[in-house]
């Protein structure tokens, strides 16, 4: 019988790797990043929120792995939670062109949809193999990772028909994935240390390898793809022909997505705080946000950045200064 594997931010956290060589951004770290905003306890405790994403419906919606249940924040800070219907372990979590949202489930051969007003309709994909990444793809479908499968997985919103394509690298564990600028999607490959892309066709190429721990990734406003290795403290930029720039900040940033203008946001968990990039890689950090553990980060209504305290059991509403 096959292995069933988790996908736990917590546990991927938790890998080990060799620190490597980095090119560092000039001055970097020479400026602290100021926060002001408020934070809101989650209902469930010890909930582990793990992504969280802007919802069409402008609203903010967050993934919990150890309540099996997807929450929706308001921009007051009201917390609602819907269960899933089949436990599982939630994990990304995308807003969909259909108005809804869209979120994994883990291990349990799941993705599902979840409407502005809580109703969660799931798509089966598998008996046992692990969703990891999801988003929106360029089509207007949904595509998202198998990552103990080692396959990308389109959804047809239309016709609701799942067609797989296979990743070249086996045990490559895909994860996280975006759309890039260029038409096509791009994906982590945690496990080989690569990059993937895939046309909205289904051809499937690794463009970046040599990696370690790819760990998230997202599309700038700078046409670029970014990505990160919170083990070595490194992220960088790949240009939609394929060409990669290192940077560090000091600092393990983990998540990372859109920011304000000009700039991208990051989380990191290990430290306790968040920051901001510019696309020319310099980054500043925020001070400590004290026993926070902070996982998935975004950008909601009126500038405002909001991320997830795992360690905390809090939802944070934050303005970068």
């Amino acid at each position: 019988m096959a292995c069933r594997r988790v996908i736990s931010l917590t546990a991927v956290l938790g890998v080990v790797v060799s620190a490597m060589v980095v090119s560092t951004a000039q001055g970097a770290a020479a400026a602290s990043l100021r926060l002001h905003g408020r934070s809101f306890p989650i209902p469930s405790p010890n909930a582990q929120p793990i992504e969280i994403a802007l919802g069409p419906d402008g609203n903010l919606w967050f993934t919990e792995q150890n309540t099996s249940a997807v929450a929706r924040v308001t921009p007051d800070g009201v917390i609602t939670e819907y269960p899933t219907p089949t436990p599982g372990f939630p994990y990304d979590i995308t807003a969909g062109p259909d108005g809804n949202v869209w979120f994994t489930e883990g291990s349990n051969g799941r993705i599902a949809r979840i409407t502005p007003d809580g109703t969660i309709r799931e798509v089966v994909f598998s008996d046992f193999d692990a969703a990891g990444g999801i988003t929106t793809g360029p089509d207007g479908n949904i595509w998202f990772t198998d990552a103990t499968g080692d396959k990308v997985w389109r959804f047809e919103l239309a016709t609701r028909t799942l067609t797989d394509f296979a990743v070249p690298t086996t045990n490559s564990f895909p994860g996280h994935i975006t759309t890039g600028t260029d038409g096509n999607l791009w994906f982590v490959e945690g496990a080989a240390g690569k990059i993937g892309r895939v046309t909205p066709d289904g051809e499937v190429t690794e463009p970046v390898t040599g990696l370690s721990n790819p760990f998230e990734i997202t599309t700038g406003a700078d046409g670029n793809v970014w990505f990160t290795e919170p083990f070595i403290q490194r992220f960088g930029k790949v240009t939609p022909a394929g060409d990669v720039t290192f940077y560090s900040n000091g600092h393990q940033v983990a998540s990372i997505a859109p920011g304000p203008t000009g700039r991208l946001v990051f989380s990191s968990f290990s430290e306790s705080r968040i920051g901001t990039i510019s696309f020319d890689g310099v980054g500043r950090a925020s001070p400590k946000v004290d026993e926070s553990a902070p996982t998935g980060i975004a950008m909601g209504p009126n500038g405002s950045v909001w991320f997830l305290g795992s360690g905390s059991n809090r939802v944070y509403r934050a303005v970068a200064r």
